[in-house]
C-alpha cells in the first residue's frame, strides 16, 4: 500500500512516477476521498526518494512538505 498524506482537507495517496529525469524521481499525489480532485505532481532528488522503501520511510511532516510543493497536474518542479 502507499504512504498516504492528509491535506487540503482530502486524503492522498503518494506514489512513484514512472518517468524521471537523471538524478531525479517524481512523486505523484492522487486524491483518494474525492474523485473531484485533479493528480499533483513533484520531482525530487533522487537521493532523497530513490525507491519505494525510501517514499515509505517519509514521514508526515515530509509528505505534507511535498505535497505543498506539487503541482496541479502539471510538470513536476524540483524540489531539494
Amino acid at each position: 500500500m502507499s504512504p498516504r498524506v492528509k491535506a487540503e482537507g482530502d486524503t492522498w495517496s503518494v506514489r512513484l512516477g514512472e518517468r524521471s529525469r537523471p538524478g531525479t524521481r517524481t512523486l505523484l499525489f492522487f486524491c483518494t476521498t474525492t474523485s473531484q480532485r485533479p493528480y499533483r505532481v513533484v520531482e525530487v532528488p533522487q537521493e532523497r526518494v530513490g525507491d519505494l522503501d525510501d517514499l515509505e520511510k517519509l514521514d508526515e511532516t515530509a509528505l505534507q512538505e511535498l505535497f505543498r510543493a506539487s503541482c496541479s497536474m502539471g510538470y513536476p518542479q524540483t524540489y531539494d
